[in-house]
């Protein structure tokens, strides 16, 4: 069976339309005439992508969004709009849309739109298969994914940066997939994976003699790229003495094969990625200030997941169901307590830790219910040495933290949006952080 598509419109026929265009393309399709009924569908069929009209009766498109975004639900949402509404479409991207189609529209871009965000999302993979999706609700995830909006559909080059296991090849992939390249090769090259002696000719190519063992001619990454983009993976490890060739590579848009005295030109996006603090390395004389500058051009930061602890709960969710699948198991969902043991780690590992922790706990799982004694060892011991720190007193930080809430809460009268705009946070963190400390809100008699 297709993608899970879900149709919200109250017009019978546009629905109806849709529905026959998207079936068409080998999509499965439900719809549903109100936001109310969409979000009863959503909950139980979990659809991979949502299209929905922004003015209905009942629940309007606003609502659904904001089901999507409180629930933590990583489908990609579609809003369907007609020209009097182009600012509401406009203001639902910036709360975590995915994009926005207007009435009428061309049915070859609905399909394009709807494809788009299959790829984004990850969605276009089986389950269980590469990389994790694009998963997250929370104010440092959509900013990411306007980033991407942003800079996809240009000839900037862009430098993503962030600890190991935060998803920057996913953000890479992202960008290419979004981008008018996307019918065209992303090339990865890991800058740190291969010998120096062989990276000149992983890059640039070589000609037949040029050194022993080239037996022929070979094409370059950037040459394969042609039309595409080339992602550098760890380009903080490239070697000093290839700098030069790749910084001209990048502002002349042309390739010199080793052994080749002729240049060749090359239409490439670049995207580069590094853990390392590539800026203190050019402090340092370690990377040339101009080429970090011309891969700089556009700057996309991923947060640690520590620093993100709303998306934990989905993307537990999304682990939880590619490894369901994958290993036929009759797990089907993580308790309470297990998520919120998950929520207070640290995650050293990031996503990737997180993915290979739900593996486990699936593996170590007796009963259809993972509990925090399936959760691994690691994960567990840090939660019970914080709780033994707790009991004497030493955790300061996290008595500071309920004083700094409790003092916002009531300097804003219990308004939680308020609150955490106060506290420079997004209003799902301060609920999770009350919760965890055990702040309520008395309702007013």
């Amino acid at each position: 069976m297709g993608h899970r598509v879900l149709v919200v419109d109250d017009e019978y026929r546009m629905r109806r339309v849709l529905e026959l265009m998207l079936s068409g393309q080998g999509y499965e399709v439900k719809t549903a005439p109100d936001g109310i009924q969409a979000m009863e569908i959503w909950r139980k069929w979990e659809p991979h992508v949502v299209l929905t009209d922004i003015r209905m009766p009942g629940a309007d498109g606003m609502e659904v969004l904001n089901f999507k975004t409180s629930q933590g639900l990583p489908a990609p949402l579609i809003i369907l709009t007609a020209f009097g509404t182009i600012d509401m479409a406009v203001a639902a991207i910036k709360q975590g849309a995915y994009d926005y189609l207007t009435k009428p529209f061309d049915n070859e871009k609905v399909i394009e739109v709807v494809r788009r965000a299959l790829q984004d999302c990850g969605a276009a993979q089986a389950p269980g298969q590469g990389p994790a999706p694009m998963i997250g609700s929370s104010k440092a995830m959509q900013e990411i994914f306007r980033d991407i909006a942003t800079v996809a559909d240009t000839p900037t080059s862009v430098l993503i940066t962030g600890e190991s296991g935060t998803g920057k090849e996913l953000v890479a992939r992202a960008i290419h997939n979004r981008s008018g390249r996307s019918q065209q090769k992303l090339v990865r090259v890991n800058c740190a994976a291969i010998p120096a002696d062989l990276l000149e000719s992983e890059l640039f190519g070589h000609r037949k003699g040029a050194f022993t063992g080239a037996v022929a001619d070979r094409k370059g990454s950037f040459l394969k790229a042609h039309g595409g983009s080339i992602f550098l993976d760890e380009i903080a490890d490239l070697p000093m003495g290839l700098q030069p060739k790749l910084l001209h590579a990048v502002e002349e848009k042309t390739v010199t094969p080793v052994g080749s005295d002729r240049a060749v030109k090359v239409d490439v996006k670049v995207i580069s990625a590094t853990n390392r603090d590539i800026r203190q390395m050019v402090a340092q004389g370690m990377f040339r200030e101009d080429l970090y500058f011309r891969l700089n051009a556009f700057n996309i930061h991923l947060p640690p997941l520590r620093e993100r602890v709303e998306d934990i709960e989905a993307l537990a969710g999304y682990f939880l169901e590619c490894y369901r699948g994958q290993f036929k198991s009759s797990v089907r969902k993580i308790d309470r307590a297990a998520i919120d043991v998950l929520k207070t780690y640290s995650w050293p590992g990031n996503v990737r830790e997180l993915r290979n922790a739900i593996e486990r706990a699936l593996l170590a799982c007796t009963g259809n219910v993972i509990r925090v004694t399936d959760l691994p060892p690691g994960i567990t011991r840090e939660e019970n040495s914080k709780t033994a720190s707790s009991t004497r007193g030493q955790l300061d930080l996290e008595q500071t933290e309920r004083r700094l809430i409790e003092r916002a809460l009531d300097k804003t009268g219990g308004n939680q949006a308020r609150a955490a705009r106060l506290l420079n946070i997004s209003r799902n963190t301060l609920r999770y952080r009350m919760k965890k400390h055990g702040i309520f809100i008395r309702k007013a008699e």
